[in-house]
């Protein structure tokens, strides 16, 4: 996950713009059109910046109103965590661009990897020409630049463990850092309802095998779990009565269709509605299946 409105903070001449991305952007992978659609909707309604998750500090309410603040907590935490010396940073997956825009404030030399068309759009706004943003997946990447910091927030999660690292190698300078926050699967017993992430154990074997030296090792798995607890809430007490209520009216206007689609797609739509409306994709379940870390290593 790296989103009151978000089109209406931006420039005027902008807005129309931004909109258009949204509206006009060819297929997505469900992957990147989940994290687009989140992105849309979580500007609209709670004011998100990012798409990562919220790290809720002590004393932070655990509500949907503070969502974006707990988010943006996380984005600092991420930060203070950049070694000194590091001028120039590369975003992999940079989201929206709000990540790069705070680096870029603070000083930093700042370029993006973005595979995603429609959240690609919605950086070049937020960034408004400042660093370039390279629109191919991150293993694809060809370029003559080096950087002091290889970024993965959120986004090694989608790339395979050894191409990820072969090619932030091929990028960093001399003594480099990698600089990983993500979500990862932990041995545990029965089936994890949440989905996502490297298993950490394997992480950590494969991570070995290249010379890069861990520096720090943070778990962040306490303080990211209050943002479990709002997203299941929201599903089983928004999400789900209005889905129920489409359905019903469906039922009611087009009887034998619905009939059929139910008949078609019934596997489809018990999956879809035991994974986010059991009640078991929150807090608890994600510390017991899930850890997320933050990871410096060193070349």
């Amino acid at each position: 996950m790296r989103g009151r409105n978000f089109f209406s903070r931006l420039p005027v001449a902008s807005q129309q713009s931004s909109a258009n991305v949204i509206a006009t952007n060819g297929k997505l992978p469900s992957s990147e059109f989940g994290l687009a659609l989140g992105f849309v909707i979580g500007h609209h309604f709670l004011n998100m910046q990012d798409l990562h998750y919220g790290y809720w500090p002590e004393g932070l309410p655990r509500v949907p109103q503070n969502l974006a603040q707990a988010q943006a907590h996380y984005t600092d935490f991420l930060i203070s965590h950049i070694p000194t010396g590091v001028k120039s940073v590369l975003d992999v997956g940079c989201g929206a661009g709000n990540t790069a825009r705070k680096l870029l404030e603070r000083g930093f030399t700042v370029d993006c990897v973005s595979p995603n068309g429609v959240l690609t759009g919605v950086a070049k706004q937020v960034l408004q020409g400042r660093g370039d943003i390279f629109e191919t997946r991150f293993q694809d990447l060809q370029t003559e630049r080096r950087y002091d910091l290889i970024l993965f927030s959120e986004s090694l999660l989608f790339i395979p463990l050894e191409e990820a690292f072969t090619k932030a190698l091929s990028l960093l300078n001399p003594k480099g850092y990698v600089l990983i926050t993500d979500i990862f699967r932990v041995p545990a017993e029965g089936k994890s309802p949440i989905g996502g992430g490297h298993e950490l154990p394997r992480f950590r074997e494969t991570i070995a095998r290249f010379p890069l030296a861990p520096t720090l090792d943070l778990d962040m798995t306490d303080g990211i779990a209050p943002t479990f607890d709002l997203l299941d809430a929201a599903y089983r007490e928004a999400i789900q009565p209005a889905y129920t209520l489409i359905l019903s009216r469906l039922e009611a206007r087009y009887p034998w269709l619905m009939k059929l689609v139910k008949w078609k797609f019934k596997k489809k739509l018990r999956r879809y509605e035991d994974k986010h409306f059991s009640g078991r994709r929150n807090g608890l379940n994600f510390k017991k299946y899930k850890a997320y870390r933050l990871l410096l290593y060193r070349s």
